[in-house]
């Protein structure tokens, strides 16, 4: 299992169904991908991350994608 997690945005938590700020936390090789709210997080506190993943968790290979990538105009001497 290879979890990777994401910054906060607003978005439907997977676990409650609210829309608020959340962060994603997502298993790259099942696919599976669960967005979580702070109340949420702090309710399942003492649950592991991949237990999250694989009982709130949808597919959602796009997630796994090319993130942001920063680029700098400025020359280098």
């Amino acid at each position: 299992m290879k979890i990777k997690i994401s910054a906060t945005f607003i978005g439907k938590c997977s676990v409650c169904g609210k829309t608020t700020k959340v962060f994603s936390a997502g298993d790259e090789d099942s696919g599976k991908v669960v967005n979580v709210c702070e109340d949420c997080a702090r309710k399942f506190g003492e649950t592991k991350t991949s237990e999250m993943i694989e009982e709130f968790g949808e597919e959602n290979r796009e997630a796994f994608g090319s993130g942001v990538k920063i680029v700098s105009n400025k020359k280098q001497p």
